[in-house]
């Protein structure tokens, strides 16, 4: 498997997209908080739901089995729903009230039925299901609170246990209902586990799937597999074989100035977004921009022989790209371009806003020779040049003098041979 199919694979296997209405149902009271606190608080929500549906169907169990007797049970599990289902009004306060609250809802429910139903129905189990949703609610950074509400969790689950041994029972429960009981007690936590567990599972697993894909779009593919395998490790090489292309729009001072921020930032995304597709579409990686400025390099970081001709096929569609856009557009707009190859280094920078970039002379030679360039002209360095000349059309120009380099042989590329 190559590493480009590494790394996109978490792509591929993105968790499925909630319906619209359910994710409503599932965030609901989580509008405007911070993503992570909305994660763990859609669990709280789902938890609250399910019990909620676990209470209804023991309330429904108990009606019909004998509700006279079992009116107790009935009247709690309502009550208990109800409690339950109102979690999503509670988020206002915040992760540790949601937390609080459905504790505080779960642990005097289950003592109640404990009491009533006699610790052979099972129902103290739910603690340990109760305890470990308010950790997954909190998180790490209240670690101190959840180890508190599950202490307080162990310590009502054994006094539960002791205080209503076998025949304690206030309502009349047979040894049919309280097998019945503990089948459903026991299925009810599974359930509510395993729902809650795969749905936390779905969320860590979107949350990554954006990093990755984050990560994708600032650097490539090899390069953002190796960062993620070693995080700590620099990532420097040197690649002797490369082409660097500078795509420059002309005229872009007087065309902010009369389109606006708005505008001018609406139309530079539509034609970067352009050129990302060419980039794709002729397999070279897009380095950064700057501005109103486009940089792409082939040949790093992935080798390849045919660097300069991919180069030279995209630079050549983004003028012809441009131009289709300033029709499209009914305004001024035309590139400059400047090509140049040969060896450069690469690497990833910095640590708090990393980025890959390229570096070297030939990367400042590709940046000097595009502002010399008129508009909708490509302008070609001698390396690149002697690379192409077989396949492209050129024609010479004067040498031309380069800022800290001095006079340099160009061509203007023209067309394919």
């Amino acid at each position: 498997m190559k590493v480009r199919d590494i790394v996109f694979q978490p792509l591929r296997a993105m968790p499925f997209a909630l319906p619209n209405a359910l994710r409503r149902f599932v965030f609901a009271g989580t509008k405007g908080m911070a993503e992570k606190d909305r994660r763990s608080l859609a669990v709280a929500n789902v938890t609250g739901y399910l019990g909620s549906l676990s209470s209804l169907s023991f309330a429904l169990s108990f009606s019909l089995i004998d509700f006279q007797s079992l009116r107790a049970a009935v009247i709690g599990n309502l009550l208990s729903a109800f409690a339950t289902a109102m979690t999503p009004f509670v988020h206002r306060f915040g992760r540790s009230a949601s937390a609080l609250y459905l504790s505080f809802v779960f642990y005097v429910s289950l003592f109640f039925f404990v009491s009533v139903l006699g610790r052979n129905a099972g129902v103290q189990l739910n603690y340990i299901a109760a305890s470990a949703i308010v950790v997954t609610i909190l998180g790490v950074e209240r670690y101190r609170l959840a180890i508190f509400l599950v202490a307080i969790g162990l310590v009502l689950h054994l006094a539960a246990w002791f205080s209503f041994p076998v025949g304690a029972a206030t309502e009349a429960v047979t040894d049919e209902l309280m097998t019945q009981l503990y089948v459903q007690s026991a299925t009810t936590i599974m359930i509510i586990l395993g729902v809650v567990v795969f749905y936390i599972l779905r969320l860590v697993d979107t949350a990554q799937a954006r990093t990755d894909a984050l990560l994708l779009n600032m650097m490539p593919a090899s390069i953002a597999a190796r960062l993620m395998e070693a995080p700590e490790e620099p990532i420097a090489e040197n690649y002797e074989e490369t082409t660097i292309m500078f795509a420059d729009l002309c005229g872009f001072t007087s065309l902010s100035a009369e389109m606006g921020a708005q505008k001018i930032v609406t139309l530079l995304d539509e034609m970067f977004s352009i050129f990302d597709s060419l980039a794709v579409k002729y397999g070279v990686e897009k380095i950064k921009t700057i501005g109103d400025a486009y940089m792409v390099a082939a040949g790093a970081p992935e080798r390849r022989e045919d660097h300069a001709e991919a180069v030279a096929a995209l630079a050549l569609e983004i003028v012809r790209e441009t131009e289709k856009l300033a029709i499209k557009t009914g305004r001024r707009l035309s590139v400059r371009i400047g090509i140049e190859s040969g060896p450069v280094m690469g690497g990833v920078i910095g640590r708090s806003k990393f980025a890959y970039d390229v570096w070297g002379e030939t990367v400042n030679i590709a940046a000097r020779l595009e502002p010399l360039a008129a508009p909708g002209e490509i302008i070609v360095g001698e390396a690149a040049q002697s690379l192409l000349r077989d396949r492209y059309k050129f024609e010479a120009l004067a040498p031309l003098e380069l800022r800290g380099i001095g006079p340099y042989k160009a061509w203007k590329l023209v067309r394919p041979a």
